[in-house]
């Protein structure tokens, strides 16, 4: 390939992931309730305190020391900027790896995975753990396809990054790792590459155990992280399998990943009867396909809702990663001349890349702000900036968007429950009412000032009646209201 050609495809991608980022810098953020968590556990990270022992949340480790190093080194800007670069760096390592195995267009599926990456209606923004688990993937498959000395070493090491930021997104690895772990080859060096992998992915683990132990928080550790996930996320199928493909064919056509699932799978499975010279990885790249969506069909979240609304997008932002690793796959290793040659492949390309192109053009043409938001805009947070409570001082229940309260305002709240939604979804969480007496002592405890109070909008509903009259009864003896709406209502203290 001519060298001028090579740097202008490079610059093209480059551009690209840099254009498609600024789309998100932090006035133009999407506002999402699982973000503000993140971020609000960071915050109580840097006043000294230690993730599930004084903050609850059921996501693994990473995300929360990512935003507590965001927040260290600068905040909101800091974490665009990281996520930037960790976006740019695999695309670059796709890139080269596209050169590397002669692709006719080299640039194509990086610019593809970044149009994917980055698309609104499926990635809620920046800073989701599923968005970096994603990026982790597309690095995690270059490496494998690699010939570095310590190639296994860094796939267990990226094997317990994406473990440690979001548990379920490892099964998706996991035919590409057997793959790369179990070939032609005698048992003693599968055995070896296997223990060089673990070593790699416990290098990872022990410090995060290490760490909870020194904190006196293991416990927590286990028992949020993991056992919670277990019991609660994925024992709760409330939904049927047929509405779960439902709801995944609405998310594909609304996010407009429809023509690029469709192509890339496709193109798949015909190469497995066509001539191809890997078809073994090729059967791994569509196993790891279907595997990035398995988190849709794991449990019942989606119980407020119905199979016709477009809800938990984020579930299939690993698409964009896996979908793309298919398409490379089928061409890299392709005999057929229907398939070789950048004539062939541009048409695919046009495929793929023109709904999700006019998406993008279409979206940053029209980016919301953040300061607009209905959320973020709303009187009751405005009287809060007026008065601008310290820490303890204010308490929110019943909208987990609005965590974001205690990020603007710069605070941390009294409790550690800082969010409540399950008592929206689970018939038989806190069955003994005794997390809602915490709740409530710790309020009377730090007297907090303000309760900012949606207990009784229309998008809740209590599965236990008797919760809803405990907490109104508390707000009754205990508050007074002082602004709100029909969605919500802010409650002073009396003195």
């Amino acid at each position: 390939m001519n060298l001028s050609k090579t740097n202008y495809s490079f610059l093209l991608v480059v551009l690209v992931s840099l254009v498609l980022s600024l789309f998100y810098i932090p006035p133009h953020n999407i506002l999402c309730g699982d973000k503000e968590v993140y971020r609000y556990v960071g915050r109580v990270m840097l006043e000294g305190g230690v993730p599930y022992r004084d903050v609850f949340d059921h996501k693994p480790p990473l995300i929360f020391f990512l935003n507590y190093a965001a927040l260290a080194l600068g905040g909101d800007w800091a974490q665009w900027t990281m996520d930037t670069l960790l976006v740019l760096a695999a695309s670059g390592l796709f890139f080269q790896l596209g050169r590397k195995y002669n692709l006719a267009c080299p640039w194509l599926l990086p610019v593809l995975f970044n149009l994917m990456v980055r698309d609104y209606a499926i990635s809620l923004g920046m800073g989701m753990t599923r968005e970096y688990t994603t990026v982790l993937f597309l690095v995690f498959f270059c490496v494998l396809m690699g010939k570095h000395r310590y190639r296994y070493y860094f796939l267990g090491f990226l094997s317990g990054l994406i473990f440690f930021m979001q548990q379920d997104q490892v099964l998706a690895l996991a035919p590409l790792l057997i793959y790369s772990l179990l070939p032609k080859e005698d048992a003693a060096t599968v055995v070896r590459r296997i223990l060089v992998t673990a070593a790699g992915f416990l290098s990872v683990a022990l410090p995060v155990v290490l760490y909870f132990a020194w904190h006196g928080a293991l416990k927590d550790f286990f028992e949020d992280a993991f056992l919670f996930n277990l019991g609660w996320y994925t024992t709760t199928l409330k939904e049927s399998f047929g509405d779960h493909l439902r709801k995944m064919k609405l998310v594909l056509d609304e996010g407009w990943y429809e023509v690029t699932f469709m192509v890339a799978v496709t193109l798949g499975v015909c190469s497995l009867f066509f001539r191809n010279r890997n078809k073994r990885l090729v059967l791994a790249c569509l196993a790891a396909v279907v595997l990035s969506v398995i988190p849709e069909f794991l449990g019942g979240r989606d119980v407020l809702s119905n199979a016709n609304m477009m809800t938990f997008t984020h579930y299939y932002l690993s698409l964009s990663a896996s979908l793309c690793i298919l398409l490379f796959v089928v061409f890299a290793f392709t005999e057929e001349p229907a398939l070789q040659g950048w004539k062939a492949q541009a048409i695919y390309g046009a495929l793929v890349l023109t709904s999700l192109s006019y998406t993008a053009l279409r979206y940053g043409a029209h980016l919301p702000f953040l300061k607009e938001d209905t959320d973020a805009s709303m009187p009751e947070l405005n009287y809060l900036r007026e008065y601008k409570p310290k820490d303890r001082q204010l308490f929110v229940f019943g909208n987990t968007n609005l965590v974001y309260a205690y990020n603007t305002l710069g605070i941390t709240g009294p409790s550690k429950w800082v969010y409540q939604h399950f008592y929206f979804l689970y018939d038989n969480w806190d069955i003994d009412h005794g997390i809602l007496r915490s709740i409530m002592g710790d309020l009377l405890r730090y007297r907090t000032a303000y309760i900012l109070d949606y207990s009784t909008s229309p998008n809740n509903r209590f599965r236990d009646p008797e919760v809803l009259a405990l907490w109104q009864a508390f707000l009754a003896e205990h508050y007074q209201p002082v602004c709100g709406g029909d969605e919500g209502w802010l409650w002073k203290f009396k003195n």
